[in-house]
């Protein structure tokens, strides 16, 4: 025994290697042979090396498979939630359409602050509130140009664009369209 050094009655005798092991199992189970000749040596070496050759090809395969259950399953999913989706989409659709009509004043507020506006020998022949939301005024008024001005002044109706005139008795009636906020 010396200093530093390992005691060599210490140590157990070296064990098979691994892959001795695996070619050990795969010939059968068995002693490992003393003599083996060079020919079997080549054998068990191209038999593991086709081990090693082969765990990227069943990795490469194995995960094809993986990918191939999740796509089915997405596509099982997709059908499966298929109804909901489209209901979703309907709602947004038909939120899309409400909005101008529930974003805008009502038409009775709207001609609330039309009466208040007018011209005192201004009066409403006509008006009502489009599916999208615009409002369509007919107004009678011996005076047009009185009429633009008083409807100016209100922010609220300022909007309002002049879509053409006609001659009725006495008076005219004009008629504007626009988006009241």
């Amino acid at each position: 025994m010396r200093a530093g050094e390992p005691d060599k009655d210490d140590l157990p005798p070296p064990g098979e290697s691994l892959a001795g092991t695996v070619l050990r199992t795969l010939r059968g189970a068995g002693p490992p042979p003393a003599t083996a000749t060079t020919s079997r040596r080549w054998r068990e070496a191209a038999g593991l090396a086709a081990l090693i050759a082969a765990a990227p090809v069943l990795t490469i395969t194995g995960a094809h498979v993986l990918a191939g259950r999740e796509r089915a399953q997405a596509d099982r999913l997709e059908t499966a939630l298929a109804p909901r989706v489209a209901r979703q989409v309907a709602s947004e659709q038909a939120r899309d359409l409400l909005a101008p009509l529930v974003n805008s004043p009502t038409l009775a507020a709207t001609l609330d602050t039309l009466a208040r506006g007018l011209p005192k020998d201004a009066s409403i022949v006509r008006a009502e509130r489009g599916g999208d939301g615009a409002l369509r005024l007919e107004l009678r008024t011996p005076d047009p140009d009185a009429l633009r001005g008083a409807l100016r002044r209100v922010p609220t109706l300022a909007v309002l664009r002049e879509i053409g005139q006609q001659r009725s008795d006495a008076a005219m009636i004009v008629s504007y369209r626009g988006q009241t906020e």
